[in-house]
């Protein structure tokens, strides 16, 4: 047998994580290829920018762009089918593009983060327009991440209850190719947690706030989301996993990091494991 009939075969079992990789800092590419290793589901780790730290930990760290290798890269994989695909942060319009037509080819479950803003504002380096440029991968995902600020820029509105959460959710999902939203960061007065629609019902999942900023929380989530949807939970229960593993994360860290630590969850995402049938 070949060695590409090889590689066609691996990548049919395994999950493709594409993010960006930093070496001072425990989020993205480090967090979601640590988790799926826990569980024991194979993946392919590729970074799509190398940073000597995220922006957390120095806005002025050196930063190499992977666009060519990554071009070459996926154009080498153009005829691999994978068991699911999860994309997150990019970073340029042409590393869009280069998803964009890769994603149009691939049959696969196709989990997307925006990965583009948090608190009202885009991340430092991103140019105005990267919003409408991002909107291009929408039709190829089937699950879609943004938290409160990114589903702000996606849809245009402004979400501060829960019809506007409820429309924003029908805006982003009718844009899908799977119509599976989840919006994340939505905060009350003494909670956070996400929104989702059941049907064209508003469900939110919500979990006690712990006043401090967490580097990494929103990647925790969606890596958690995509692992177990990949591992053949449902939409729903997946959400309620995801959520409160993360809050666990969060309320556990160490409060002299700046990244939200995954030791405190470890045992129960084994345990939750074993529950399945995976």
């Amino acid at each position: 047998m070949s060695s590409a009939l090889i590689n066609k075969k691996l990548a049919a079992q395994r999950v493709l994580l594409a993010q960006d990789w930093s070496s001072w800092g425990d989020i993205s590419l480090k967090s979601a290829t640590t988790l799926f290793e826990v569980w024991g589901l194979p993946t392919v780790s590729l970074p799509v920018q190398l940073l000597a730290a995220h922006t957390g930990w120095s806005k002025q760290a050196p930063a190499v762009s992977l666009t060519s290798w990554l071009e070459a890269t996926l154009q080498d994989w153009s005829d691999f089918s994978w068991r699911g695909i999860c994309l997150g942060y990019l970073g340029s319009k042409a590393l869009i593009d280069l998803w964009q037509a890769y994603l149009s080819h691939q049959a696969g479950f196709v989990i997307l983060d925006p990965a583009m803003a948090d608190q009202g504002h885009l991340y430092h380096g991103l140019p105005p327009d990267y919003v409408t440029k991002f909107q291009e991968l929408l039709p190829w995902a089937d699950v879609l991440t943004p938290n409160v600020t990114e589903a702000q820029l996606l849809t245009g509105r402004s979400l501060n209850d829960d019809q506007s959460l409820q429309l924003a959710l029908q805006e982003l999902s009718g844009q899908m190719r799977g119509q599976q939203v989840v919006i994340t960061s939505v905060r009350t007065a003494d909670q956070i947690g996400c929104a989702y629609l059941e049907g064209q019902q508003l469900v939110k999942v919500m979990q006690p706030y712990y006043p401090r900023h967490l580097f990494g929380s929103g990647d925790l989530f969606t890596a958690l989301l995509s692992l177990l949807l990949l591992a053949n939970f449902q939409f729903a229960p997946a959400i309620r996993q995801a959520a409160y593993l993360t809050a666990q994360a969060v309320r556990q860290t160490a409060k002299s990091a700046l990244d939200v630590e995954l030791t405190a969850i470890i045992a129960p995402l084994l345990r939750l494991r074993g529950d399945s049938d995976e």
